[in-house]
Formats: structure tokens, C-alpha cells, sequence
């Protein structure tokens, strides 16, 4: 039963939530805020006073979890009753992933975007250090991944929940049993072992990556023994739907593959390759995958001198202490004794000399500073080719992009350590920002440039990549939500796609919280409001955000609000048209009057501008279409 009132919190409802506690939607009394309120009972058991130290911990753990990853929930308070322990969380408006993927077929790219900021997220906590009251904490696995976990708020970001499992771990073993996992999500491993780990969160993710391709579980059973047995007795990849991208399958292959071995070891590894989809790359799967295959499998299914091993000790004694079976009869025959086996002859071990044996290790030691040295020297050429290379697109001596990245990937793949590299990664990520960012200047600071599709792909390809460089870098992140803005916007528009607008708005609304600084994602909005969702108010609303972010607003923009009060206009006249002898109809005429004296006074701010006269020319025209229409109503009344 659901309590009404908690404190100083009202429950509204509760929520559905797994792991530990009971979780409540609530308003705070005072302030109205709406939150997220878990209780935990206080028992006197020993495992619900571990529970409830977990918890107490995991709120400390959380918040600096949070500090450094906002798409978790964030915690505002805590504190304890009597019976309970109360935490005080962040309510996320908007729909879990298993709601949404009950409505709506979910795209490859906006799928494989979702997974991407859950992994990029679970990289954020797997890495995670601190300490807290003296005691080091290393590393956080969420440990309970599943579409209910995974929220997607009203703007199109993407939140993952219940971090409970997690706080359980970072304090005893106890917990890293499969206690509050769910089932469908677990790996076979986990079920098998009980161990919670890093693995066990990767594993969690492409099963819920691949539901949201293929639109249904990845197992499925009757019971839940059953399915407990089918995941345990995992063998083989399951069968792709055939329309999947060939990337994709690639990547969902190897994060299901049935060797733990062979899937991804980080959650960086695996936010990266579905970047590369995302970004149209191909996927580059290890070159040594199917000799990792084969050893794994020789590791588990062994070769048979186990067996024989096993089946030459049943019965049988063997060695050198047997002794005949003098008891031993076979259907009444007399005892049969075996003669004593002959000693194995004796190999005398062979003489070496120190003076060989030195000049082997001599050899062998030289060998190895050989090789040392050669790795050094071929680790220090690539450094110094690369920083060259970095010199000169910071000088902009290099002017195409598409060879130095080739150039860069060269490097990558002959070095051996990351740090060689770390300073073309910088100059190359910086250049293909700026190089989109050109085209985002020229949308914003040009009145009269088309922006066309072609320019946003540009743009688009040079975000991705230098996304791909630094895949939690919130600039080039922003950068390509906002450019995937525009594209979904040009598409929307001009094939009259809802959910391509619909994309759009969550697109801009998620570079404005990325970029908080930049009009541009303000200036998009604007225009989707005007010309494609016909919400004028909603449009002058982001045009001041856009203004309060130093954009001055020019004729452009001026006469992009005209446009939105004229075409709101012509909308209401044709509503009052067609109600002519409502009640309502005067209350029409006036509000569309009130529209086109609004476009009326704008265009006229802005003539010659453009097309400002043509369209103000227009707008005389409805008013005196409004003025007739009352006229002949006032002649019918009287």
C-alpha cells in the first residue's frame, strides 16, 4: 500500500523500481519541488543493517558519480527515521527505454545512441575513484542494466538509474551475487559464478542493444528456470534481423559472442565502435578473434587426456607403489597375478658447461635489448611524425582534414602507446571542430547564405570525428547534436516527417543543454518552430534565449517571427471561415487581426529585406480579408 505522506513529502505514486528499496514519486510540501523519493526499511537483520550501510555510503558514492556524469539521477538530501533510511533523488520526467520501445520502432542510429551514452556513462563509474573517509574506492559496476534502468527525459537525453546494485558492491562481497539482477540481462558467466563485474555490465548492454534492433528479447522462456537454464547453456550468437546495418551486426556479434574473451574488456572500447557506426565508419574487429575463439574453446573444452587420465584411474591403481590384486577373481577363476612391471631405464642427465649457459642468457639478453631498443626507436619516430603533423594543422599548413585523419589512424595503429599520439589528437580534433563550426558560423552570422544539406553533411562528418577522438567531450558532442538538428529539420520539412521534426526539437534541446553558452542551438529551434511545428510563441521564446547568449537579433530573425504571426494568422481566418455562425468566430477575427498588425509592423521594420515587402504586401491582404468578413457579419446581425 502506498503511504500518502512521507515527512515533508507528499507521494503521489509509486514508481516501478527494482534492487533495494521501494522508490516514490513525491512533492516536496514546501517548495513543490517533484522527486524521486527511495525508502529503505531499517531492520535489525544482519543483511538489512548491511543494506542500509550500502545505502548510506552509496549516497556519498553517487554524488561525486554524478559530478562527474550528469545523466545519472542526481541526489539532493538524504537522511534516516526510526524505520527507514530516506533518500531524496532527482525525478526524471519522460519515458524508460521499455516504454518507448512499446510504442515506437527505435531507429539503428537512435539505438545505437542510446547504448552509446550508457556505455559512456558506465566508462565514467567502471573508472571511478575517490575516497571517503579514509577508505579508497575503485570503480563502480552499475550491475543492474536493463531497459526499465535506462530513461529517456523529455528533451531526448539519456539518464541511467538505480545505481543501488552499485553501492552494494562498493562496500561488501556479499552483494556481488546475483541477489537483485535481473535474470533476462544476465550474462551466462554471472549466472554460473554470481560475480558482479565489468563484464557483467557490457554484457547487459548489448542484450538491451539488441532488443531495441530486433524489437524483442534476446532470450525469452516460459519460466523463469527455464530461462535461467537457456542462458547458462549460451553457445551461439542469435540470428540478426537481415535489414540491420553491417556494422551493427558486427558489433552486436562480438559484444554477444558466447567467449567473454572475445567481447569488448572496456565500456570505452564499446561506446567507440558504435560511434564509428554512428559517424558511418566501418568496424574493425580484432585481428586475432578467431584464434582467441579456437583457444578459448580448447581452454574449456579441453582434449581428451583428461578423460583418459580420469578413466585410467578408475579401478585401477598405477605408479610405482601398485601391487598385484591377489584377492581379485573373475567368475571363480583363481586369483590372477601379474608380474612386477620393469623399471623404466634411468637417462643419465647430460652435462652442461657455465660457459654455455652464459653465452645463451648473453644471447638471449642482447636479443631483448635489441628489441627494446627498436620498439623505442620506432615509438619515438611516430611521436615526432605525429607531433609534425599536429604543428602543422595548428599552423593550418595542412588544408585537408580527410588525409591527416588517415594519417592519424596510420599512427595509431604502428604505436604502442597512446600518449605518442595525444597531441595530434588534439590539433586534429581541434581543426575538425573548427572546420564544422564554420558552418555553424555562417548559419548564424549570414542573413541572406542558404545553408544547404550538403554543407550540414560536411559539418557532420568533421563533429563525428572529432567526437571519435574524445568520445566524453561535451563541445564536439554538442556540436554534432546541433548540426543533427539542422539535417533532421531540412528532412523533416521537406518530406513532411512528424518524427523526423519531432527529432529535431530533441536534437537542439539537447546542444542547448550541452553547449548552455551558444545561441545556435536557440537560432535552430526558432526556425523549426516558425516553419515546420507552427508554434510562433515557442519560436520568439527561443529567440530571446538566443539574444540573452549575445546573438543580436537581425532582420533574419525578425523576419522569421513576422512569417510565424502571418502564417499563424492565415491559420486562425480559416478556422473563423469555417465557423462563421459560432459564437467563436469574432473572438477568431480579432486574434488573427492581432496577428497580422504584428507581421504588419515587423516586415515594415525590415523593408527592402528580402522578400519583406512582397510579404507585407500579402499581409495588408488579410487584414482587409478580416475587415470584410466582420462587416458582413455586422450587416447579417442588424
Amino acid at each position: 500500500m502506498t503511504p500518502q505522506t512521507f515527512g515533508r513529502f507528499t507521494i503521489i505514486r509509486k514508481l516501478p523500481a527494482g534492487g533495494m528499496g521501494r522508490v516514490y514519486e513525491a512533492t516536496e510540501t514546501m517548495t513543490g519541488r517533484r522527486v524521486a523519493l527511495k525508502l529503505i526499511d531499517r531492520g535489525t537483520d544482519s543483511d538489512s543493517m548491511q543494506i542500509v550501510a550500502a545505502e548510506r555510503l552509496g549516497v556519498e558514492l553517487h554524488k561525486r558519480l554524478f559530478a562527474l556524469d550528469p545523466r545519472i539521477t542526481a541526489v539532493y538530501d538524504s537522511g534516516e527515521t526510526p524505520d527507514n533510511l530516506f533518500i531524496v533523488m532527482e525525478y526524471i520526467d519522460g519515458e524508460d527505454l521499455s516504454e518507448l520501445a512499446a510504442k515506437q520502432r527505435i531507429g539503428y542510429p537512435f539505438a545505437a545512441r542510446i547504448a552509446q551514452d550508457v556505455l559512456e556513462v558506465l566508462s565514467h563509474a567502471h573508472n571511478f575513484a575517490t575516497v571517503i573517509n579514509g577508505r579508497e574506492y575503485r570503480g563502480i559496476v552499475h550491475g543492474d542494466i536493463k531497459p526499465r534502468n535506462i530513461r529517456l527525459t523529455t528533451v531526448g537525453q539519456v539518464k541511467v538509474l538505480d545505481f543501488g546494485i552499485a553501492k552494494a558492491l562498493s562496500t561488501t562481497r556479499r552483494f556481488t551475487q546475483n541477489l537483485f539482477g535481473s535474470v533476462q540481462y544476465s550474462s551466462p558467466e554471472r549466472l554460473m559464478s554470481g560475480e558482479v563485474t565489468i563484464s557483467s555490465d557490457l554484457w547487459a548492454v548489448a542484450v538491451v542493444l539488441y532488443e531495441m534492433v530486433a524489437r524483442h528479447p534476446y532470450f525469452e522462456a516460459q519460466s523463469p528456470e527455464r530461462l535461467n537454464a537457456i542462458i547458462r547453456g549460451y553457445r551461439e550468437v542469435q540470428p540478426l534481423p537481415d535489414e540491420c546495418p553491417e556494422p551493427l551486426k558486427q558489433i552486436l556479434q562480438r559484444s554477444l559472442d558466447p567467449h567473454p574473451a572475445i567481447r569488448y574488456q572496456s565500456a570505452g572500447e564499446f561506446a567507440a565502435d558504435l560511434a564509428q557506426f554512428r559517424a558511418g565508419g566501418t568496424i574493425t574487429l580484432p585481428a586475432d578473434i578467431e584464434a582467441t575463439r579456437r583457444t578459448y574453446r580448447e581452454a574449456n573444452g579441453g582434449d581428451d587426456s583428461e578423460t583418459r587420465r580420469t578413466f585410467a584411474g578408475v579401478g585401477v591403481e598405477t605408479g610405482p607403489q601398485s601391487q598385484p590384486d591377489m584377492t581379485a577373481r573373475s567368475n571363480g577363476n583363481p586369483p590372477i597375478i601379474l608380474p612386477p612391471a620393469p623399471p623404466k631405464p634411468v637417462t643419465p642427465p647430460k652435462k652442461t658447461t657455465g660457459i654455455r649457459w652464459n653465452r645463451v642468457a648473453l644471447i638471449a639478453f642482447a636479443l631483448v635489448v635489441a628489441f627494446v631498443g627498436y620498439l623505442i626507436y620506432s615509438e619515438f619516430e611516430t611521436w615526432s611524425e605525429a607531433r609534425a603533423l599536429a604543428r602543422d594543422l595548428q599552423s593550418e599548413r595542412v588544408q585537408k582534414l580527410d588525409t591527416a585523419w588517415d594519417q592519424y589512424q596510420k599512427f595509431v595503429s604502428h604505436s604502442n602507446l597512446s600518449w605518442s599520439t595525444w597531441a595530434l589528437q588534439d590539433a586534429l580534433r581541434d581543426r575538425l571542430l573548427a572546420d564544422a563550426e564554420h558552418v555553424i558560423l555562417d548559419y548564424r552570422k549570414s542573413e541572406m547564405q542558404v545553408i544547404n544539406e550538403a554543407d550540414w553533411m560536411r559539418a557532420r562528418a568533421g563533429a563525428a570525428r572529432a567526437l571519435q577522438l574524445k568520445p566524453g567531450d561535451k563541445t564536439a558532442r554538442g556540436t554534432l547534436r546541433l548540426i543533427d538538428g539542422h539535417l533532421a529539420r531540412i528532412r523533416g520539412t521537406y518530406r513532411r516527417d512528424a518524427k523526423l521534426l519531432q527529432e529535431s526539437r530533441q536534437n537542439f534541446e539537447e546542444a542547448a543543454q550541452l553547449l548552455p553558452k551558444s545561441p545556435d542551438p536557440w537560432l535552430g529551434l526558432a526556425r523549426l518552430y516558425v516553419y515546420s511545428l507552427h508554434d510562433v510563441d515557442k519560436a520568439a521564446a527561443a529567440l530571446k534565449e538566443a539574444e540573452k547568449r549575445g546573438q543580436e537579433i537581425g532582420k533574419r530573425e525578425t523576419a522569421q517571427l513576422a512569417d510565424g504571426f502571418r502564417d499563424r494568422a492565415d491559420r486562425t481566418f480559416r478556422e473563423a471561415q469555417l465557423n462563421l455562425h459560432s459564437p467563436e468566430v469574432q473572438r477568431y477575427l480579432e486574434l488573427a487581426k492581432k496577428d497580422y498588425e504584428r507581421a504588419r509592423e515587423l516586415y515594415e521594420s525590415i523593408i527592402p529585406w528580402g522578400g519583406a515587402a512582397q510579404n507585407l504586401h500579402k499581409t495588408y491582404d488579410g487584414l482587409e480579408r478580416v475587415e470584410h468578413v466582420k462587416a458582413t457579419l455586422e450587416q447579417e446581425h442588424h
